[in-house]
C-alpha cells in the first residue's frame, strides 16, 4: 500500500499538515478533488506507527468514487489501477509541495531560477536590478562560507549571460570575478569533502579513498588570493591535523577559530570545534589521557562561543560527552550546571532518559555508585551510543560495588559483550573498541576477586596489547588498584 505515500503523511509536522492542506486548495497546484479526498481518508485510516490495512482501500475507493459500484466488497483490477493512479498523484504532489517548501527556504536557488527565468523572458532591466540588489546584499555578509560563493558564483554566471544577450560583453566582461568565486567555492567544497573522507577513514578501517584527485588542488591553493582565504587555511589546517595527528596542528586550528570565528559561518564553526573534539577523542583512545583535558576545554570554548546548541536543540550524543569529558576532569559542578542548562534542549521524546543517563554519569564519577545505577535502570533504547555506554556504566558500578565474585555481574559482562558483538549499527572501530573494553573488564574483574588463574600481569599486557580499546584510562586505574 504505496508505503513511501503513507510514510510521508504520517511525518508531517502539525504546521506541515496545515500547509499541505492550504496547498491542496489551491487551484494553481491542485483541481483534482479526489486527490484532496484521498489524502483526508489517508490520514484517517493511517496508524501513528505507519501501518495501513488493506482492506480499508475498498472504503476509500468507495468514498472517493461512489458511482463506481463496487462489488462483493473486492475492487476489480481496473478499480485497483484507478486507486493507485490516484496515489501516484497525490504521492507526486507532495513531493511538488516539498519543493515549493525548499524554494521559500533556499533563496539562493529561488533567486537562481528566478534569473534564469528574467533571462529567457529578456526582461533585462528588470534583472539588471535585481543582480545589483544581490550583488550589494551579498558583499554584506561578513561570514563567507561555501554558500556565499556559491551564491556569488550564480550571480557572475547570469552577469555574463546578460552581458551576451545585450551585446556588451565586447566592451566590458565579468570573467575576472567569475572564475574567481568558481575556484574559491570549489576549492572550499573540495577540501570539505576531503576533510569528510579522511574522518570517515578514521572511523571504519574499510574505508579506503582516492586522493590523487585532491593533490590536484595544490597549485590553486598556493596562490595568494586563495592560500591566505580564511576558510581555506582552516580547512587545510584541520586536514593536516587529522592526517598528521600532531598537536602543533591542533593548536594551529584553535588558533585560526579564533582568529577568523568573525569571518566563519556559525555551522561551519560548529562542524570544525566537532572535528577538534573527535581529534582528541582518537587520541585519548590511542592512550594519551591527557586530551581529556583539551576536550574540555573545546567545550567550554564552545559554549562561551554558544555553539553547542545546533538549531533549537542540543544533540544528546554532544552532551553525552560533554558531561563525560567534564567529570574525566574532575569538573563535576559545570557538569551538573550545563546537563540543567540543556535539558530543555534535548528532544522531548528523549529527554527524561537522556537526563537519568548523563545524572548517572555524574554520581558513578563521584564514586556515588548506587546513586548511579538508581539513574541507569530508568534509560532504555535511546540510541545504539546510548544504550552501549549505560551498559558499561551499570558493569562498571557493579564492579566497584562488588565485595565478593558474583555470577550475576560475569553474566552481564558477557551479555554485553555479545550485544555489542550482534549490533550492526556500531561503527568497525567503535564495535572493537568495546568490545576489547568490556573482556579486559571483565578480567580484571575476576583477578580482584581471586577467580580462575588469570594474573594481573596478563591483563595488564592485554589492555597495553590492543590497538583500539575505549575508556583505557579507567581500566588503568583498575589495575592500578591492583598492583
Amino acid at each position: 500500500m504505496t508505503p513511501v505515500l503513507i510514510e510521508f503523511i504520517r511525518k508531517f509536522t502539525a504546521i506541515e499538515q496545515k500547509k499541505f492542506n492550504r496547498f491542496l486548495e489551491s487551484s494553481y497546484f491542485n483541481t483534482d478533488q479526489s486527490i484532496t479526498q484521498l489524502y483526508n481518508l489517508l490520514k484517517k485510516y493511517t496508524t501513528d506507527t505507519g501501518t495501513f490495512e488493506t482492506k480499508h482501500r475498498t472504503k476509500i475507493y468507495q468514498k472517493i468514487f461512489p458511482k463506481d459500484l463496487v462489488r462483493n466488497n473486492e475492487l476489480t483490477n481496473k478499480q485497483k489501477g484507478v486507486l493507485d493512479a490516484t496515489m501516484g498523484k497525490l504521492t507526486a504532489l507532495i513531493k511538488r509541495f516539498f519543493a515549493t517548501e525548499a524554494l521559500e527556504e533556499n533563496t539562493i536557488c529561488r533567486n537562481m531560477l528566478l534569473n534564469d527565468k528574467l533571462l529567457e523572458k529578456r526582461h533585462f532591466r528588470s534583472l539588471e536590478r535585481h543582480l545589483k540588489k544581490e550583488k550589494k546584499l551579498l558583499k554584506q555578509e561578513q561570514k563567507q562560507g561555501v554558500q556565499h560563493y556559491f551564491h556569488q558564483h550564480q550571480l557572475e554566471t547570469n552577469q555574463l549571460k546578460l552581458s551576451y544577450l545585450q551585446g556588451t560583453i565586447i566592451k566590458e566582461d565579468n570573467l575576472p570575478d567569475l572564475i574567481h568565486s568558481l575556484d574559491t567555492h570549489y576549492l572550499i567544497q573540495k577540501l570539505a569533502y576531503q576533510l569528510t573522507a579522511i574522518s570517515l577513514m578514521g572511523v571504519s578501517n574499510k574505508k579506503t579513498y582516492d586522493f590523487t584527485p585532491y593533490n590536484t588542488m595544490s597549485d590553486l591553493l598556493q596562490l595568494p588570493q586563495y592560500s591566505t582565504h580564511p576558510l581555506i587555511q582552516v580547512y587545510t589546517t584541520a586536514i593536516q591535523m587529522m592526517q598528521t595527528r600532531k598537536k602543533f596542528a591542533y593548536n594551529h586550528l584553535l588558533h585560526l577559530l579564533d582568529k577568523y570565528e568573525s569571518a566563519i559561518p556559525t555551522e561551519n564553526l560548529i562542524d570544525f570545534y566537532k572535528i577538534a573534539t573527535t581529534f582528541c577523542s582518537r587520541r585519548i583512545r590511542e592512550g594519551l589521557p591527557e586530551y581529556h583535558k583539551y576536550t574540555f576545554n573545546l567545550y567550554k570554548i564552545m559554549e562561551h562561543k554558544d555553539l553547542l546548541l545546533e538549531g533549537s536543540f542540543i544533540p544528546i550524543s554532544k552532551l553525552k560527552n560533554i558531561i563525560v569529558t567534564s567529570c574525566h576532569v574532575g569538573e563535576f559542578e559545570w557538569a551538573s550546571d550545563k546537563l540543567e542548562t540543556y535539558k530543555p534542549f534535548i528532544s522531548k521524546s528523549v529527554r527524561e532518559q537522556v537526563y537519568h543517563f548523563n545524572k548517572g554519569v555524574i554520581a558513578f564519577y563521584q564514586k556515588n555508585y548506587k546513586q548511579a545505577i538508581s539513574h541507569f535502570i530508568r534509560v532504555d533504547k535511546v540510541d545504539t551510543d546510548y544504550d552501549i555506554n549505560c551498559r558499561v556504566m551499570i558493569l562498571k558500578s557493579y564492579y566497584e560495588l562488588d565485595d565478593d565474585y558474583d555470577e550475576r555481574t560475569m553474566q552481564q559482562f558477557r551479555s554485553t559483550k555479545r550485544f555489542i558483538h550482534d549490533n550492526k549499527q556500531l561503527k568497525i572501530n567503535d564495535k572493537q573498541g568495546w568490545e576489547n573494553f568490556v573482556s579486559a573488564a571483565a578480567n580484571l574483574y575476576k583477578v580482584r576477586h581471586h577467580y580462575g588463574k588469570t594474573r594481573i600481569e596478563t591483563v595488564q599486557k592485554q589492555i597495553n596489547t590492543f590497538k583500539t580499546i575505549n575508556d583505557k584510562r579507567w581500566l588503568l586505574e583498575k589495575v592500578e588498584e591492583m598492583c
